[in-house]
């Protein structure tokens, strides 16, 4: 069939032969047998429109005309959210709720509520101990689970005084305790790291105090920066002392006494004491040494595992014992040591080195000791975040209460 020229169309009078080019979304056409040959000229295609002619014959249907576009209707949008708004991005610390984790099988009974617990203290307003969280507490110990950590490090070791560097805007916080009383294996249930300190069956293995960092980087007033002077890139110091009795240095005492009335940033202290022994005369001596120097002071019950199924009652006898320990010095010391500013009332349990556990995390008692150190070092975790009290940026004596402040005249 000889092809049709342009001119024989009508009602065209510059006519135009276009390519018909068919969209992917229309439906896709059956394939032509093998012995079929299409048509030279088989559809003419105008700007606007495609059409057949009477007079071509085509080897195969035209297309179908397209589909109408479809018309939206314009949403209501508000006059007031047109306005540009401000972006912020706080700085949050894994906000997300601690998840209870089951313990590994074959755990005996009081072992798997102890690996289950993040919290476990004993309150003066308790008789029996408290394990259960709510949702912000739940919050404020995974925030304080993502501070611990973030950026660890061993710092230095030192056997004297002179032997710590300079310290002016972290705050720092000592770890005190026995020999043999679970220092190390509470340090490492702290940062979450099996190895950070070296754990020991011997007594009287640390022999140096220990510093270790954590934390996020933090924010110090350009203000208080001296020119050249080198940021920290951690929040807080963790100072790990060597234990007290046993096969103990002479020296111990002295060098500790001299940390904790030398150091402006020092925030506070955790006493560890072993809840599987009686409170020994070295303990007593250690809380009227922290009594005497107004250094704030948390109590921590270690080996709460050791105990066999009667740790919530040996536990809590102890606890009601310290407390009546803690209140007799404050009693004695006279400089503003007190209850609830100059020591926590909440006496903390933990199981920080169970035996044939994985990684507690949060577990043991650790989660509540953590937010604990947290807000005696002066953050605040109100707001289910990790963050600096303002108060205690730039402040570098001793820590006490609010109504315990004496203000000048002017």
């Amino acid at each position: 069939m000889p092809l049709l020229r342009p001119q024989t169309i009508k009602g065209f009078s510059t006519p135009q032969i276009y390519h018909a080019c068919f969209s992917t979304s229309l439906p896709r056409w059956p394939r032509l047998r093998p012995t079929a040959k299409s048509s030279r000229s088989s559809i003419i295609a105008s700007k606007d429109e495609i059409y057949n002619s009477n007079s071509i014959s085509h080897s195969h249907p035209p297309a179908p005309p397209p589909p109408p576009p479809r018309q939206q209707t314009p949403k209501k949008t508000d006059p007031a959210s047109n306005i540009s708004k401000p972006t912020t991005t706080p700085i949050e610390i894994n906000n997300a709720p601690t998840r209870k984790r089951s313990a590994p099988p074959n755990t005996k009974p009081h072992k798997e509520a102890l690996f289950t617990s993040t919290l476990i203290r004993q309150s003066p307003n308790s008789s029996s101990l408290i394990t259960t969280t709510t949702k912000p507490q739940d919050a404020q110990i995974s925030a304080a689970a993502s501070f611990f950590n973030q950026n660890f490090q061993f710092l230095y070791s030192a056997e004297s005084l002179r032997h710590h560097p300079k310290n002016e805007h972290i705050p720092e916080i000592l770890i005190l305790g026995a020999s043999n009383v679970g220092k190390s294996s509470f340090l490492n249930a702290l940062v979450g790291k099996l190895d950070a300190a070296r754990v020991s069956a011997r007594p009287g293995k640390t022999t140096l105090m220990n510093a270790f960092a954590v934390g996020p980087l933090p924010k110090i007033p350009k203000g208080h920066v001296k020119q050249g002077e080198k940021l920290p890139r951690y929040s807080l110091v963790l100072v790990d002392t060597p234990g007290y009795g046993f096969k103990s240095q002479a020296s111990w005492g002295d060098a500790v006494w001299k940390y904790i009335k030398a150091r402006k940033m020092l925030r506070g202290a955790v006493v560890l004491i072993s809840s599987e022994k009686k409170l020994m005369e070295q303990d007593k001596w250690l809380l009227r040494t922290l009594a005497e120097a107004n250094t704030r002071t948390l109590v921590v019950l270690t080996k709460a595992d050791k105990g066999g199924g009667s740790w919530t009652e040996r536990c809590g006898e102890m606890a009601e014992l310290l407390r009546g320990e803690l209140r007799k010095i404050s009693r004695s010391a006279g400089n503003g040591w007190k209850e609830g500013s100059g020591w926590n009332p909440d006496i903390y349990i933990t199981a920080a080195g169970m035996d044939r556990m994985p990684k507690l995390a949060s577990g043991g008692g650790v989660g509540g000791v953590r937010t604990s150190i947290l807000e005696m070092a002066g953050f605040d975790l109100q707001d289910k975040e990790v963050k600096k009290k303002d108060e205690t940026i730039t402040y570098g004596g001793p820590v006490v209460s609010f109504d315990d402040i004496k203000w000048k005249e002017t």
